[in-house]
């Protein structure tokens, strides 16, 4: 659906965005609990410590099992190694987060390289817990970070972003904006995905407008997968 006067965001009837703009879209990011995204890639030569910092790390997950919507590792294409770590998780600002990795049994191993950690506003309100992965496909994490003309481009394709992205809802785990630590400033977008492989991840967010308008500066794409069970 393109904008309409009374819909201007372009938004999917069922979408509770439906005929916001302006500062009531604001508000209603601003309404939403808060969830960090954070993605943390091991240092060179470090793997070895892997396992034996393994239990440590799942110990400290699922003390969180509440507070997560999404937790495992980054992969190489093939998915035979791993790379580092990713979770999406309901803290209530940066310092929780910020403590979310600090008591990771794999960062007090020394395994990780710094974390990426920013706010996230999920538009889908699906968790792990709400769809098995899909045996004949892939997950990917997908970072699209704003470029610096990003809040003009956004306006000028939002609409077409909108429709998008209703014409492959049921390729999307969670989507939605990354942002300020307030909620108040757009960073970028996240998209968890399930594809048949990278080519078809890369189309994905090649495809997507806001990508072909340049609003994007950096875009990394991860294989994903869940992690162990968190009960």
């Amino acid at each position: 659906m393109i904008g309409t006067s009374d819909n201007p965001g372009g938004y999917r009837a069922d979408d509770p965005r439906y005929g916001l703009s302006g500062q009531t879209l604001q508000d209603y990011y601003l309404s939403r609990p808060p969830e960090f995204y954070i993605s943390s890639l091991y240092k060179p030569d470090s793997l070895l410590l892997r396992d034996q910092a393994m239990d440590p790390h799942l110990a400290h997950v699922r003390s969180y099992a509440e507070q997560i919507s999404f937790s495992g590792p980054l992969l190489t294409d093939d998915g035979s190694k791993t790379l580092g770590t990713m979770a999406v998780v309901n803290v209530a600002d940066r310092s929780a987060a910020e403590a979310y990795v600090a008591g990771d049994g794999f960062a007090q191993a020394g395994l990780l390289l710094p974390p990426q950690i920013i706010r996230f506003i999920s538009s889908k309100r699906l968790t792990q817990t709400d769809r098995e992965p899909d045996p004949s496909l892939q997950m990917f994490a997908c970072e699209c970070l704003d470029g610096p003309n990003a809040a003009t481009l956004r306006k000028q394709s939002a609409a077409a972003h909108h429709v998008y992205q209703g014409s492959i809802i049921d390729k999307y785990l969670a989507h939605g904006p990354l942002c300020t630590d307030d909620g108040a400033t757009l960073l970028g977008s996240l998209f968890i995905i399930e594809v048949a492989g990278r080519a078809a991840a890369e189309g994905l967010v090649g495809n997507e407008p806001m990508a072909a308008a340049g609003v994007f500066d950096k875009i990394n794409i991860y294989r994903w997968r869940y992690g162990k069970p968190l009960a």
